[in-house]
């Protein structure tokens, strides 16, 4: 058979196909990309805590052997990169008129309503620490059985609002959490905070549009329920309103990347009441004769303007014409709320649990209280696992 050599084409090696330009470019700003972000967590210091977000953020954490073991090495160096990322207020602000624009109306916890407002989501129940929490009120109510005791659990815009939701959202029907937390608490004077909001004519008064916080209004409607059950002889006449700031843009403005809303803070106060109490910041070693903080208004989160903030413990001493005096656990939602308890009590210790690190035990010793009350939010209060340790360290 005749040997017949394949054509020269067929001999030659294959040339290497050309990778397209738009390739290349991509990778090359692809990789430029991550290069920046690496230089920009490089030479950007942490910051402790969000302004536009209201919160402390993550930190680098520590490398331990037991932490990478049980995992909460890798999960809290995840939140550290999100919490720390470059340009991160900017990148929600972004993220946010993107979703607005193809429909979306949930970003990071944060609602918006039919009507514009902005609503903070349920935080769902956590039954464990539910009930860890309510076994430790009703062990601090027997052993201080000789005391006036009051909660006031007040619900949160999604309880009020849930009707206001976009087209397909649902929210809980949360009323068979509240009964079941006041049957609970047997023995404790149980303010309805959800009736005396019902009393307000305006309900859209009663939380702010672009922040997870109650009103001075609402704050106000629930003080003259408790003034009820207490009857400590407060007149609503007795107490006015003012206006402080028309441009306030809460906790979830900055979490939805929205600013365009903006709120007015309004501050109630007893007439009269000008140099008739002093305020005493523990851990601040400071004191001052106003609940009011009114630099605060210069400030991203403008509700600090109420107490100045959170603090582990404050005592205020008043010149009320009385030998009440009042223990208050609380959250953030009890700021805007003290000032009209001051005409009567001559003085008002008010703990918060999350911050506080002392002993309880050591509290009760050097105080005399006649009452004491309870005053959280329904978010906060069904997740909280600060408020049992505080109660059970009274010994």
């Amino acid at each position: 058979m005749e040997n017949r050599r394949p054509p020269a084409a067929a001999r030659r090696p294959a040339a290497p196909s050309k990778i397209p330009a738009i390739c290349i470019w991509i990778t090359a700003g692809f990789c430029g990309v991550l290069l920046l972000i690496m230089a920009l967590f490089w030479i950007t210091p942490d910051r402790a805590s969000s302004e536009s977000e209201n919160r402390v953020l993550q930190q680098r954490p520590k490398f331990t052997l037991s932490a990478v073991a049980d995992g909460s090495f890798m999960k809290d160096f995840e939140t550290y990169m999100t919490d720390q990322f470059p340009l991160r207020d900017g990148l929600i602000g972004f993220h946010s008129f993107l979703s607005e624009f193809t429909g979306a109306r949930k970003q990071q916890n944060v609602i918006r309503a039919k009507t514009g407002r902005l609503i903070e989501a349920q935080t769902p129940v956590n039954e464990d620490v539910l009930n860890e929490t309510l076994g430790a009120i009703n062990a601090f109510k027997k052993k201080n059985a000789d005391l006036q005791q009051a909660f006031l659990l007040a619900p949160n815009a999604s309880d009020l609002f849930a009707g206001d939701l976009p087209y397909g959202m649902r929210m809980d029907d949360r009323q068979e959490t509240l009964t079941a937390v006041k049957d609970t608490l047997k023995g404790l004077t149980w303010i309805s905070a959800s009736n005396a909001l019902k009393t307000v004519a305006e309900p859209e008064t009663l939380y702010y549009r672009t922040d997870h916080h109650w009103t001075t209004r609402a704050a106000f409607a629930c003080f003259l329920a408790l003034n009820q059950k207490w009857k400590l002889g407060a007149k609503e006449s007795t107490f006015a309103f003012y206006p402080v700031t028309d441009s306030f843009s809460g906790t979830l403005a900055s979490s939805y990347g929205d600013h365009k809303l903006k709120d007015t803070i309004e501050i109630c106060v007893p007439k009269k009441s000008k140099s008739t109490y002093i305020a005493e910041y523990a851990s601040q070693q400071r004191k001052t004769a106003s609940l009011f903080e009114k630099d605060k208004l210069a400030q991203k989160n403008q509700y600090e303007v109420f107490l100045g903030g959170n603090y582990d413990k404050v005592v205020i001493s008043t010149v009320a014409d009385t030998t009440n005096t009042l223990l208050l656990f609380k959250d953030s939602y009890a700021n805007c709320f003290l000032p009209m308890l001051t005409p009567y009590f001559s003085k008002i210790v008010v703990i918060d649990p999350r911050y506080f690190s002392d002993s309880l035990s050591h509290v009760m010793e050097e105080n005399d209280f006649t009452h004491v009350l309870f005053l959280y939010n329904l978010n906060t209060f069904l997740a909280d696992k600060s408020l049992a340790p505080v109660l059970q360290s009274a010994g």
